[in-house]
C-alpha cells in the first residue's frame, strides 16, 4: 500500500497537468497513445511472443496503432496533411474513429502476409498465438483507450474523462478496502480469487456518494477552473445509474485483465510502478470503460 501511495503521489500531479491543460494538449495526445502501445506491449511479453522471435508481429503493430491513434483524431484531414487536431484541440469539433476501424482489417491483412512465409509446421500454433495477441491489443487496448481522446473533445469532456477515471479507480480502492477488512464469500474462483462478494459490494458503497459529491461540486462551479464551465446536466438519478453502469464496466475490465494474467501465469503485467504493476494493470479498468461511456455520454449529449 505505501509503494501505491509514493507511486500515486509522484506521478497523479503530472498526470493532472497533462490531461486538462489545454497549451500541452500535444502532451495528452501523446500520453493516450503511450498508454495504448505500452499496454499493448505488455500484453505481447505476457503472451510471450518476444520468445518466438516474432518481432515484425509486435512491430507492424506498433506501428499500426500510431497510425491508426493519428486517424482517429484527424480523420479524412489526414489525406490532405493536415495534422492540426493534434496540437490544436479547438479545432476539431467532430473527430471520428471510422477509418481506425477499416484500419483492423489493413492490420490483420499485413500480420497475415508477415506471418504466412517462412513458416514450419511447429511454429503454426505460435504464428497463430502472435496474430491473435496482435489484433485484440489493437481492437481492444488501442480503440477502447483511444475514446478518452474522442471525450476530450466533447463540451464537457475533461468532466467526462474524470467521472470514468474516478469510477474505476475509487471502484478498485473501495473493492480493495472492504473486500480486505470484511471479503469472506469468493466471487471468482477462476479469474480472480482475491475477490469477494463485500468488496464487490464495496465498490459502490465507496464509489456512488464519492461521485456525486463530485457532480455538486462541479454544477456549484467549484470545479470551474480545471474542467471548464460546460456542465452537463445531469439529475441525481442519472448520476446514480451512470456511475453503477461505470463500476460494473471497470470490474469487468479488471476481471478480464485479471483473467488474461492468470492464462499466462504472470502476476502484474509488468514492474513499472511499484505496487501498482504496470501500466495495463493501472488502465485496465478504464479501457473498457471508455468506449462504452463515450457512447452513453454522446446519446444524453
Amino acid at each position: 500500500m505505501r509503494k501505491r501511495l509514493i507511486s500515486v503521489i509522484l506521478t497523479l500531479p503530472l498526470f493532472t497537468v497533462i490531461i486538462f491543460y489545454d497549451k500541452v494538449i500535444f502532451l495528452f495526445h501523446l500520453l493516450i497513445l503511450s498508454i495504448s502501445i505500452f499496454s499493448a506491449l505488455e500484453i505481447f511479453y505476457m503472451a510471450k511472443v518476444h520468445r518466438q522471435k516474432n518481432l515484425r508481429t509486435v512491430i507492424t503493430t506498433m506501428i499500426a496503432m500510431a497510425l491508426g491513434y493519428i486517424i482517429t483524431i484527424c480523420g479524412t484531414k489526414v489525406f490532405v496533411g493536415d495534422f492540426s487536431s493534434l496540437y490544436k484541440i479547438v479545432e476539431t469539433k467532430n473527430p471520428s474513429m471510422d477509418l481506425s476501424l477499416i484500419m483492423v482489417f489493413a492490420l490483420i491483412a499485413v500480420l497475415f502476409l508477415i506471418n504466412i512465409f517462412k513458416v514450419n509446421v511447429s511454429s503454426f500454433e505460435e504464428k497463430g498465438r502472435a496474430i491473435l495477441t496482435a489484433v485484440f491489443c489493437f481492437i481492444y487496448v488501442g480503440l477502447g483507450i483511444w475514446h478518452i481522446s474522442l471525450m476530450r473533445f466533447m463540451p464537457s469532456g475533461k468532466y467526462y474523462i474524470v467521472f470514468i477515471f474516478l469510477c474505476a479507480w475509487l471502484s478498485d480502492t473501495g473493492g480493495y478496502v472492504v473486500g480486505r477488512k470484511l471479503g469472506k464469500h469468493k466471487l471468482s474462483n477462476t479469474a480472480s480469487p482475491n475477490k469477494s462478494v463485500e468488496g464487490f459490494i464495496g465498490m459502490f458503497i465507496f464509489t456512488v456518494p464519492l461521485i456525486a459529491l463530485y457532480y455538486y461540486l462541479y454544477s456549484k462551479n467549484y470545479l470551474v477552473s480545471l474542467l471548464g464551465k460546460n456542465i452537463p446536466n445531469f439529475s441525481l438519478c442519472q448520476i446514480v445509474l451512470l456511475t453503477s453502469i461505470f463500476i460494473l464496466t471497470s470490474f469487468l475490465g479488471d476481471m478480464g485483465e485479471s483473467l488474461i494474467k492468470r492464462m499466462y501465469d504472470t502476476k502484474d503485467s509488468s514492474k513499472i510502478f511499484p505496487g501498482h504493476g504496470g501500466i495495463f494493470d493501472i488502465f485496465d479498468s478504464v479501457i473498457l470503460t471508455a468506449p462504452i461511456s463515450y457512447y452513453i455520454f454522446l446519446l444524453l449529449q
